[in-house]
C-alpha cells in the first residue's frame, strides 16, 4: 500500500480534536487526495533511485517528514513514557527502516505497477497472522480470497509474466517489505491503543530516520551520492513533506468522519493510481498478464475484507 504509513489500522487520536471535524464530503475529498499522493508514491520514488541510492532517498525522506511531525506532537504536549522507547525503536525498524530499504531497492529493479500490486497484499498477511495468533482457521470465502490473492502475485512476478530476473528480483524485495510492515502492524497495536496516532507515528518516523542514516552512510562508499537533478529534489520534497507528513496528517482527519471499513476500501484505490501513474509517466509496460494479476490480487483482498477474518 502506502508507501506512507498506512494508518487504516490504527484508531483515531484518543486526544480530543481541535477545531471542528470536516463534513463527511470534505473528509472523503481528503482522503481522496492521499489515496492519490500516497499511490503517485511508488512511480515518484522510482524516478528518485534512479539519482539518489535507496537507503539516503528513505533517510532523506523520513528526516524531513520527522521535522514537521515531531514538532507538532510536541506542541500537543504529547509525550512517551520511557519504557516504551524499545517498542518505538522497533516500530522505527520494521516499519520504516526494514520497509523503504527493500522496497526503495526493490524498485530499482522492478516496476511501480509490480511494486503497488504487490503491497496492496499487506492485509491478506496481517489476516494471516491474526489467524495463527488466534488459533482459528479462517472461514473459507475468506480462504478463497487468500488464494485468489496470491494467484495474482504469482501472475505478476513469475518471470514469463512480464518480469525478467532482474524483475523478479525486485518483486522478492518488494514481498520481503511486505512482510516487514505486518509485523510492524501487530508491533504498533498496543502502542496505538495507549498513544495519540500522531505521536506514535511521529516517534515511529524519528526512530526509523535515525536507525536508516548508519546504513545510508554505509551504503555511500559503495554508492556514493552524486549531486541529485532539480527532479530528484523534488521527488524527495514530495515523499517526505506531502506523502508522508501532510498525507499522515490529512488521513487522521478524514479518518474519524469516514470509519474504517470506507477508508480501507478507498485504500484499494492505491495501486490503480500507482499502476496508471506507471504506464502513462514511466511508460511501464502494461500486458494482459499483468492486469489479470491485479484483478487477481484487489478482488481477492475485497473477498478477504468484506467477508471478515474467522466466525464468532
Amino acid at each position: 500500500m502506502p508507501t506512507a504509513l498506512d494508518l487504516s489500522e490504527a484508531p483515531p487520536p484518543p486526544s480530543p480534536q481541535r477545531g471542528a471535524s470536516p463534513s463527511r464530503g470534505r473528509a472523503f475529498l481528503l482522503a481522496s487526495v492521499v489515496v492519490v499522493l500516497w499511490g503517485v508514491s511508488f512511480p515518484v520514488s522510482r524516478v528518485a533511485v534512479r539519482e539518489i541510492p535507496p537507503l539516503a532517498l528513505a533517510t532523506g525522506r523520513f528526516a524531513l517528514a520527522t521535522a514537521l511531525l515531531w514538532p507538532a506532537a510536541r506542541r500537543r504536549a504529547l509525550s512517551l513514557s520511557r519504557a516504551d522507547v524499545p517498542a518505538v525503536f522497533l516500530l522505527g525498524l520494521f516499519g520504516v527502516t526494514f520497509y523503504f530499504a527493500l522496497e526503495n531497492y526493490g524498485l530499482v529493479f522492478t516496476t511501480a505497477s509490480h511494486a503497488s500490486l504487490i503491497v496492496a497484499t499487506v492485509p491478506l498477511g496481517s489476516a494471516v497472522v491474526e489467524a495463527v495468533r488466534r488459533r482459528q482457521l479462517p472461514r473459507p470465502l475468506s480462504l478463497a480470497g487468500m488464494a485468489i490473492a496470491a494467484a495474482g502475485v504469482v501472475t505478476i512476478v513469475r518471470p514469463d509474466g512480464g518480469a525478467g530476473r532482474r524483475g523478479v528480483l525486485g518483486d522478492a524485495l518488494v514481498l520481503g517489505a511486505m512482510a516487514s510492515w505486518v509485523a510492524y502492524t501487530f508491533l504498533a497495536r498496543d502502542l496505538m491503543a495507549r498513544y495519540p496516532a500522531l505521536l506514535v507515528t511521529a516517534a515511529t518516523m524519528a526512530a526509523g530516520a535515525a536507525t536508516l542514516l548508519p546504513l545510508a552512510i554505509i551504503e555511500s562508499f559503495f554508492r556514493p551520492l552524486p549531486a541529485p537533478s532539480p527532479g530528484a529534489w523534488a521527488s524527495l520534497a514530495y515523499l517526505g513533506l506531502l506523502c508522508s507528513a501532510a498525507g499522515y496528517l490529512l488521513w487522521n482527519l478524514a479518518l474519524p468522519v469516514l470509519g474504517v471499513s470506507v477508508a480501507n476500501n478507498l485504500l484499494n484505490c492505491i495501486p490503480l493510481v500507482s499502476v496508471l501513474m506507471g504506464v502513462l509517466a514511466l511508460h511501464e509496460p502494461w500486458t494482459a498478464t499483468i492486469a489479470l494479476g491485479g484483478l487477481l490480487v484487489l478482488a481477492g483482498v475485497v473477498v478477504v475484507e468484506r467477508t471478515g477474518l474467522v466466525s464468532g
